[in-house]
């Protein structure tokens, strides 16, 4: 039996299907309409949450009421889905419109648990909530599962979701004075407020009964009043327009048929001439007899900056002639006038105030042979003109640099270096960098594409040539394998786009000596695309290079022996170090202290003991290897440092060596002198991992030698 209460939901359910499936069934017949569309799928959401709700009050079990309960909270979410729809498309709402995507992922992430998580937080079907309800007398008790937290968190998005479309509706009718009379505004304000009712009832804090179905019943009505008169409306203004057209076709057929044929000619014409002065990539201007605009075209807008409506009307002089130049514009526009045709050039000034060159054309025009106007035509020549200005002032800047310069000047052509990288470039070379360094002989290949056009007499006494054509003539005589690398550079640098270079570079001389430059390369202007004109300076700096490298070897090398001093053996011990940690070597330091150097001091003098202190260099420098290193630590005390060491005993053969190296005598301007020396030695990583720990334990260790009788060597580590 059938409970009185479902008899609202069940008219809700028929009420709402036929209007759905009649508005869907209209709109497959039809162009598509979205709102119709969307109010036809709203009308069959309300109709599966009428079928569900009289579900739930026919149902006899709480699993039954459940599945109710389930079909209920899906069916409003796809109201709520098909109504957002209908709002936003109803009130062309741009926003929603491109972001409607979120509201469709948000009710598949709803409806999904209702249809297949079946666990007590989706619905807890261990408990139960009774309500009494009075219909017209007739009590009804409706027993439902409670809500689990994913059904209570998605009916509260529901609810927000709802709430911000009350908010859109309400943003939308503000301030309009009739909005309470509006199907729109009262179905959204009625539909809310049984959401807040059912809302408060479910959790209790009201007792009254369901009205969602009601509303619903309601909304299908007032939205189906409102698309009805959309459509009557629509409809009337269709059959008008319908008849309007009608009454301007005949018509207008009457009056083709009678204009056409003599129409037709000037039509093209017109069509002809305008799609010309549009199209024209020159800027172009007409005229009337009394020097007004009567038209510009998108080049004229684009070059002077005024739009069509800005310049229409205007005498064309005041408005784009300067005023140092309006006087000689004013004559030839009024040439033109007189109908004289005119070319020339001049300077005219744009909207924004900026100045540009211009080639001027002014032809009159005749219209059965009376004149009705001129035609203007401005072609932009600034860039033209800029580029021969700099290149008639870099004409004359290069002619008096090469000629009179003491610096060496060379005017090459690098055109067919430019098809070279060209053709690269076609083949898919993109990193020129690493294409040349990588493909040496094909920058030797493009270094010998080189064509030299000229030199000034700086260049042939720099290199020392007999002459300008035997320096020419014999190029190759001046060109290093070293500087293959760098002419790669320079090939590279301007394949990317750069149009110069500087760096340095090695020569050498037609009488074989070395020579180091600076190098300064770049394109001549106008040539860019061809590469035909290339100017190159070279300074001299071979004096300055060995300058520096004297400087730089009296920086790391002691002045007496010439073997390294403090501060290069820290550096390259430093290095020995590092180099052993990463391949699990060891490193032996050497300290030697000379016995009886003193004594050789006293007897001989200072003198003397210097060339000792010499000859004791280059012995030890000749009993080690030439990656080892021999440095003066101060006086008569020197520091060998040792690489790649295998072992403690492999050191040992050295150091006898040595002590039998010092140990033989000594002739200086006559005299005969013998001494010895002691020695401690420090093993890396054995003794110490730092530079001034393997030195201070090779100095305790060399002490301890001494002591012991001199003349011998001992290891930090080894205590015997």
């Amino acid at each position: 039996m059938i409970a009185l209460l479902s008899v609202v939901p069940i008219i809700v359910t028929g009420i709402s299907g036929a209007l759905g499936v009649f508005i869907l069934l209209i709109s497959s017949t039809r162009k598509i309409d979205k709102v119709q569309i969307s109010f036809g799928c709203t009308a069959i959401a309300v109709m599966l949450y009428g079928i569900s709700t009289t579900e739930l009050y026919n149902s006899s079990t709480l699993i039954e009421a459940n599945l109710s309960q389930r079909m209920q909270i899906a069916s409003i979410i796809l109201f709520i889905l098909s109504f957002f729809y209908f709002v936003i498309h109803y009130l062309n709402v741009a926003f929603w419109k491109k972001y409607f995507w979120v509201w469709i992922v948000l009710a598949i992430l709803a409806i999904s648990p209702q249809l297949f998580i079946f666990q007590p937080l989706v619905w807890n079907l261990r408990k139960s909530n009774f309500h009494l309800i009075n219909f017209f007398g007739n009590m009804q008790i409706i027993n439902e599962s409670l809500p689990g937290i994913i059904t209570q968190f998605t009916f509260g998005i529901g609810v927000i979701s709802f709430f911000i479309i009350t908010i859109l509706v309400i943003q939308q009718f503000r301030g309009q004075k009739n909005k309470f009379r509006h199907p729109l505004f009262l179905s959204t304000m009625i539909i809310f407020i049984a959401i807040v009712n059912d809302t408060l009832m479910g959790v209790g804090i009201i007792n009254s009964i369901y009205i969602l179905e009601v509303g619903f019943l309601i909304v299908i009505g007032l939205v189906a009043f409102l698309l009805s008169r959309n459509i009557l409306d629509a409809i009337a203004t269709k059959e008008a327009l319908e008849s309007a057209n009608l009454a301007l076709q005949v018509h207008k057929e009457e009056l083709e048929k009678t204009i056409s044929e003599r129409t037709h000619a000037f039509q093209y014409q017109a069509e002809y001439f305008r799609s010309l002065v549009i199209n024209n990539p020159i800027a172009t201007v007409t005229l009337d007899n009394n020097q007004r605009i009567q038209s510009v075209n998108p080049a004229f807008e684009e070059l002077f900056g005024y739009s069509q409506n800005e310049a229409l009307s205007q005498e064309l002089d005041s408005l784009i002639a300067p005023e140092d130049q309006f006087c000689a514009a004013k004559a030839l526009t009024e040439k033109a006038l007189n109908s004289i045709r005119i070319s020339d050039v001049g300077i005219r000034k744009q909207k924004d105030g900026g100045r540009v060159h211009v080639e001027i054309l002014g032809v009159p025009v005749f219209v059965n042979n009376e004149k009705v106007g001129v035609l203007g035509l401005y072609r932009d020549i600034s860039d033209q003109f800029k580029a021969e200005k700099i290149l008639h002032e870099s004409e004359m800047r290069y002619r008096s640099l090469f000629e009179d310069s003491p610096i060496s000047l060379w005017e090459e052509d690098f055109s067919s270096i430019k098809i070279e990288i060209d053709r690269f470039k076609s083949m898919g070379v993109k990193n020129f960098q690493e294409f040349f360094s990588s493909n040496q002989d094909i920058v030797s290949q493009l270094m010998e594409k080189i064509k030299v056009i000229n030199v000034n007499q700086a260049t042939i006494k720099l290199f020392l040539a007999a002459s300008k054509k035997d320096l020419i003539g014999n190029i190759q005589n001046i060109i290093l394998p070293e500087s293959v690398p760098t002419n790669g550079a320079i090939y590279a640098s301007l394949a990317e786009g750069e149009n110069q270079w500087i760096g340095e570079i090695h020569y050498k001389d037609f009488q074989g000596n070395n020579i180091y430059t600076v190098l300064r390369l770049s394109i001549a202007p106008g040539y860019e695309e061809t590469w035909e004109k290339i100017f190159v300076s070279i300074i001299d700096i071979t004096e300055r290079k060995n300058n520096e490298s004297f400087l730089e070897y009296l920086s790391t090398h002691d002045q007496l022996t010439g073997v390294a001093n403090r501060s290069l053996l820290y550096d390259r011990l430093n290095h020995a170090l590092a180099h052993a940690k990463r391949n699990q070597t060891k490193v032996a330091v050497f300290f030697l202290d000379l016995d009886g150097f003193k004594t050789i001091n006293d007897m001989f003098g200072h003198m003397i003991g210097d060339q000792i202190l010499i000859q004791i260099a280059n012995r030890l420098s000749a009993n080690i290897r030439e990656a080892d290193t021999v440095a003066r630590f101060g006086g008569d005390e020197f520091i060998l440092v040792l690489e790649n060491i295998i072992s403690i005993e492999a050191v040992k053969p050295i150091t006898e060596k040595i002590l039998n190296s010092i140990a033989e005598p000594y002739r200086s301007n006559g005299n005969l002198c013998q001494l010895t020396t002691s020695i401690g030695i420090s093993i890396y990583p054995l003794d110490g991992t730092t530079t001034e720990e393997l030195i201070n334990k090779a100095d305790t260790a060399m002490y301890r030698a001494k002591q012991l009788g001199k003349n011998q060597y001992k290891f930090f580590s080894l205590r015997s």
